[in-house]
């Protein structure tokens, strides 16, 4: 059965990450965009983590995993091959209603990674719900590579419009009428 998406605000909002190799630092550099208060706790960490946490960026503990880590987490990541350890907090996260996804453990997750774009505030998820993210990969190249590359300033002109009228149908159709003139389909009027 497919997942539903949804977008969270997750802006200075403690996201837990169990793991310090390379598939924890690709998920942190995921979050990173949309402003976490990120914790990575692992015994070791790539250059790229340590980098970012000597930039403060992202706060290391350099440990195992304990459960008093879950404390004000609002999301958790975790990136660790021990499928044991994977269960066990994602059984904790359940017990205290806190999202956790265990990469490459769909049976242990209780949200997904999607494939993101990323284009200011414009974000599009691309999910197979956890069956083939290479296949989500490739969807997400081949959409990227139809985005106008002014996006961003068709978003941010058409938001700057919507917000200087009045709610209504007026403003719906005269938004409606601004982003189909910014941002034609290919085939319109053919």
């Amino acid at each position: 059965m497919p997942l539903f998406p949804i977008f969270v605000d997750i802006k200075d909002r403690k996201v837990l990450v169990v793991g310090g190799g390379r598939v924890a630092t690709r998920k942190v550099m995921s979050l990173l965009p949309f402003g976490p208060s990120i914790v990575v706790v692992s015994p070791k960490f790539t250059e790229d983590l340590e980098r970012l946490g000597m930039e403060g960026k992202i706060r290391l503990l350099r440990r195992r995993f304990m459960s008093k880590d879950l404390e004000g987490a609002s999301l958790v990541v975790v990136a660790v091959d021990d499928v044991k350890l994977q269960r066990r907090i994602y059984r904790l996260c359940e017990k205290r209603g806190i999202p956790c996804n265990s990469v490459d453990s769909p049976r242990w997750c209780s949200f997904i990674f999607p494939s993101l774009i990323v284009r200011g505030d414009l974000v599009i998820g691309i999910s197979t719900s956890g069956r083939v993210p290479a296949l989500s990969k490739r969807v997400r190249e081949i959409v990227e590579r139809c985005l106008p590359e002014d996006i961003e300033k068709v978003l941010e002109t058409v938001a700057v419009e919507r917000e200087s009228m009045e709610k209504g149908e007026r403003r719906q159709r005269r938004i409606k009428d601004l982003v189909d003139r910014l941002l034609p389909l290919s085939d319109e009027g053919g």
